[in-house]
C-alpha cells in the first residue's frame, strides 16, 4: 500500500456522498468504491491509494502501472484516465481485494519479511519471560483496561496490583478471521493508538505490506507476529493479549510497575 494524492473528481464522490450505494451480490448494499481495473482484476499487488480515514474509509486506489501514468500528469486527466479505466466496486469488494494484497511479496523480498518476523518473535518470547520472572503477571485473576489513560491494571492477587502503561497494536476476529490495525480502528480513543503510526513506517520504509494495509485476513500466530514487531519498534518491555467480544485485543506494555510505586 502506498500513499499518494486521491482523484479529486472520484474522492468527491466517495468521501462527501453517503447515501451512495450500489448492490453487490456478494456484499449486498454497500458504499461504491473506485479502483483501477487492475486492481479490480488482480488485486494482489501493491496498492496507491491514502490510508483509511474517518471520513474516507474507502480511498481511491490505483496500481502501480496507473501510478506512473498518474505522476506523468501529476492529476488524473483525459491524457491518463483511459489508462486507470476507474471501476466501481461495493465497499466489500474493496475490502476484500485491499486484504488480498498483503500476498504480493515474493523472493528475497518475502525471505527478508519472514526473517524479520522471526527475529521480532525471538525478541518478544524473552521479554514475555522476563515480564513473568519479575512480575508474575499469572498470578492475578483480573485485568482492566482504560483507553482514556491508555493503561493496564492487574488487581486481585495477593500481591499490590501491577499498573501497565499500553498501546494497542490490534484486533483479532475470529469471527470474519482478520486482523485491523489500531491506526485504522476509528473506535477507539486516541491515547491507545496514538504511536502505532511508527510501526507503519517501518512498513513504508521496507516494503512491508502486512504493517501497511488496514485489514487482512489472519490468525492468532499472526496477531502475536504484527505484536512482536510493534514491541520492538515501540520499544516495549512486552505485550499482552486481552479478549474481546469476537475474538482479542492485542497491546505493546510500554511500562509497568506495581500500585504502590504509580
Amino acid at each position: 500500500m502506498q500513499n499518494t494524492a486521491m482523484n479529486e473528481s472520484t474522492a468527491a464522490n466517495s468521501a462527501s456522498d453517503e447515501d451512495n450505494q450500489i448492490s453487490c451480490d456478494t456484499h449486498g448494499c454497500r458504499h461504491t468504491t473506485f479502483v483501477c481495473r487492475h486492481l479490480a482484476a488482480d488485486p494482489v499487488q501493491p496498492w496507491y491509494c491514502d490510508y483509511p480515514a474517518e471520513d474516507n474509509p474507502w480511498p481511491d486506489a490505483w496500481c502501480g502501472e496507473c501510478n506512473l501514468a498518474y505522476e506523468r500528469e501529476g492529476e488524473w486527466n483525459e491524457l491518463n484516465s483511459d489508462v486507470a479505466d476507474i471501476q466501481l466496486l461495493c465497499s466489500g469488494c474493496y475490502d476484500d481485494g485491499l486484504a488480498k494484497s498483503v500476498g504480493y511479496l515474493a523472493g528475497d523480498a518475502l525471505i527478508a519479511w519472514e526473517a524479520y518476523v522471526d527475529d521480532c518473535c525471538q525478541s518478544l518470547n524473552s521479554k514475555q519471560s522476563i515480564l513473568q520472572d519479575d512480575f508474575q503477571i499469572n498470578q492475578y485473576p483480573r485485568w482492566d483496561y482504560d483507553q482514556a489513560t491508555a493503561q493496564l491494571v492487574f488487581s486481585g492477587a495477593d500481591v499490590p496490583d501491577l499498573i501497565a502503561d499500553v498501546e494497542f497494536v490490534g484486533t483479532l476476529s475470529t469471527v470474519s478471521h482478520t486482523w485491523k490495525w489500531s491506526w485504522t480502528n476509528f473506535s477507539l480513543l486516541a491515547p491507545v493508538r496514538s504511536r502505532i503510526n511508527a510501526v507503519r513506517a517501518v512498513g513504508e520504509a521496507n516494503n512491508y505490506p502486512h504493517l501497511l494495509v488496514p485489514l487482512w485476513h489472519a490468525d492468532q500466530a499472526d496477531g502475536w507476529h504484527m505484536t512482536s514487531i510493534a514491541t520492538d519498534v515501540l520499544g516495549g518491555i512486552a505485550a499482552y493479549r486481552a479478549p474481546s467480544d469476537n475474538g482479542y485485543i492485542f497491546m505493546v506494555i510500554l511500562d509497568l510497575r506495581h500500585a504502590s510505586q504509580a
